[in-house]
């Protein structure tokens, strides 16, 4: 009996186990099927404001001095003095003395002219004295009209000019001995140094190069795509105070960061001709001491120009090809529009979009119009 069922045990379990697998087939639940669930994606938007913008353009430029001039000598002399303020890169004020000329020469001349003034003054007294004189003769004796030299008519303005030629050589002498002495008519900086002690001057010799520093300038080119936004005429006339729009600048030296204010005053009139670009000329009036620029400084511009109403700026990546994606009850939607100008990374949006519009700003893998999202 035990060697029966050995010997056929392993076809009874196949047997069984081909009817609990078969059992289990026809038992089995059913699947149910379920209609998948599309979540829609979540995106960001922006809400529309319309309002009145004003455009902003950047530009580049090098400070330099807005008033600077060659220092020459009216006189010769021998230079016997140089001001400590009087060198490469110095600093003076208005009034300081900053070199002397040897005066003696000078200071001779203004005594012999002062003698030849004082001898002019009493040659013409004299003179109109025996004028007096021969009128109330030629009254007393006479008969008719006296000759101009009977009357020392001509011997009178003779003296005359003889007192205005000494009078004008006088006045001369006295400017020359002043010229002996270079006073700073500003405050300034000096540029470039030529003269140094016992230097011998002539009339004309370039002495110095300064330059003021209560006010600096800035050439700014301006790109062709600013150019309209401007706002002010580029023919090289002077712009009105009340119609000079403002300037921002910003530089940096070393650690330290810098920034000023100033205003156009005026465009050049000509196309430079390595840039094909206009420039403006902006004036930086230096009041405050703790504006520390400096000439040669290199600073970053932003000018203000023209002002805008009814523009909505959106970010500049939202827009393309003068296209924009928005929101509404919960779907994409696309709307034409008009940008009126790209500025650093926004668009100004002059037409196409209403107050309150949802403008997407999520960048998406495609877009659909009527494209179902969710507003974070």
């Amino acid at each position: 009996m035990n060697n029966y069922i050995k010997k056929f045990s392993p076809i009874i379990i196949l047997l069984v186990s081909v009817g609990v697998f078969i059992l289990l087939i026809k038992l089995k639940p059913e699947a149910e099927f379920q209609k998948p669930k599309i979540v829609p994606q979540m995106v960001e938007t922006i809400i529309a404001f319309p309002s009145e913008v004003r455009a902003k353009i950047s530009s580049q430029g090098t400070i330099r001095p807005e008033h600077e001039i060659s220092v020459t000598s009216e006189v010769s002399g021998k230079v016997i003095w140089v001001s400590e303020n009087f060198l490469d890169g110095a600093g003076f004020s208005l009034g300081d003395t900053l070199m002397k000329i040897e005066k003696r020469d000078y200071e001779l001349a203004l005594i012999s002219t002062e003698s030849s003034l004082f001898q002019a003054r009493l040659s013409l007294q004299r003179e109109e004295a025996e004028a007096k004189l021969a009128n109330l003769e030629w009254e007393r004796v006479g008969k008719g009209d006296a000759s101009s030299l009977t009357l020392r008519e001509p011997q009178l303005a003779q003296a005359r000019a003889v007192l205005a030629a000494a009078e004008a050589a006088y006045e001369q002498s006295k400017r020359n001995l002043d010229r002996t002495v270079i006073i700073a008519s500003f405050k300034g900086r000096v540029r470039k140094k030529m003269v140094d002690l016992g230097t011998n001057l002539v009339p004309g010799a370039r002495v110095a190069d300064i330059y003021a520093t209560a006010s600096f300038e800035v050439r700014l080119p301006i790109a062709d795509k600013d150019i309209p936004f401007l706002g002010i005429p580029l023919d090289g006339t002077m712009l009105k105070k009340n119609q000079r729009p403002r300037v921002k600048l910003f530089a940096s030296y070393g650690t330290e960061n810098f920034q000023a204010e100033g205003f156009l005053l005026r465009s050049e009139s000509e196309i430079d001709l390595k840039t094909r670009m206009i420039s403006v000329i902006a004036t930086i009036p230096i009041e405050d001491s703790r504006i520390a620029l400096k000439v040669g400084m290199f600073v970053n511009a932003e000018i203000e120009g023209l002002s805008y109403s009814g523009v909505t700026i959106v970010p500049r990546n939202a827009v393309k090809n003068d296209m924009i994606w928005v929101v509404q009850e919960q779907k994409l939607r696309r709307k034409s529009v008009e940008v009126l100008r790209l500025e650093n990374d926004f668009a100004f949006i002059s037409d196409g979009l209403t107050k309150n519009d949802r403008v997407l700003i999520t960048r998406l893998s495609s877009y659909v119009d009527g494209m179902p999202v969710r507003v974070k």
